[in-house]
């Protein structure tokens, strides 16, 4: 009968001689010395042409009677509705915002707490989606009673395009600092360890104030919308040659 025990000796061997480079191999790979890693920053831009417009229209009643003040503002509002939606203005894109109805009193001494009529403040907001038309819509608007136009804001619908190109620049830039950076140290950029980045928003241009005042003056001159910009960065750890 052949001994047991031999034959688990055998297996114990053949085990250990499996084992034992696996068990090894970790402790050779930490003895070996890290790679130099280069961080770089890289910032990047893009622009767009804004494709819509957001007018802000006021139209502003008042009236010694509380009904008549708020019927002619309904009355303005709704020719004013009817003159946007002829330019092709969607019905969904033309909404009220910030009503209110008030009481107004007199200021002369001994009677400053009698009311001497009352003022609704009406605000429609105009969603422009041709900006060649915003101008038009202006001048509809001030024409049919409208008493401001308190704001307007050019935007682009398609952010994800200008946000991909900002990064696109973004990662460039920080790959030529680290190509001059690394050939100056006399190593070669040989993989990348971490990546993180920074997006900012599109912000609208925006036009109020004085700005307003003036365009409002001659609604029928094109309005020239100029161009939008978003800024990226991105941080790049690149690991280099020994």
């Amino acid at each position: 009968m052949k001994n047991p025990w031999k034959k688990f000796a055998c297996a114990l061997a053949l085990a250990l001689a499996f084992v034992m480079p696996q068990m090894a191999a970790p402790a050779e790979a930490a003895d070996q010395p890290q790679r130099p890693i280069l961080s770089v920053d890289g910032r990047g831009e893009a622009t767009a042409e804004p494709d819509m417009a957001t007018v802000a229209v006021g139209i502003t009643t008042h009236a010694d009677d509380a009904a008549k003040a708020q019927n002619d503002n309904a009355w303005v509002a709704g020719e004013i509705q009817k003159a946007i939606s002829s330019l092709g203005i969607a019905e969904k894109d033309i909404q009220t915002r910030n009503f209110t109805f008030r009481p107004t009193y007199r200021e002369d001494k001994g009677h400053t707490n009698e009311i001497d009529g009352y003022t609704v403040d009406n605000t429609v907001i105009v969603t422009v989606r041709d900006v060649k038309l915003t101008g038009k819509v202006i001048d509809a608007a001030l024409s049919h009673g409208a008493n401001e136009i308190s704001s307007l804001d050019f935007s682009a619908s398609d952010t994800r395009g200008i946000r991909k190109e900002a990064l696109k620049n973004a990662i460039a830039d920080a790959r030529d600092k680290a190509d001059i950076l690394a050939k100056g140290l006399g190593k070669r950029i040989v993989g990348i360890q971490n990546v993180s980045e920074n997006t900012g928003y599109i912000e609208t241009r925006h036009f109020a104030g004085n700005m307003m005042m003036a365009m409002a003056k001659d609604a029928a001159t094109p309005v020239a919308p100029g161009s939008l910009s978003l800024s990226a960065s991105v941080h790049i750890d690149f690991i280099l040659s020994d």
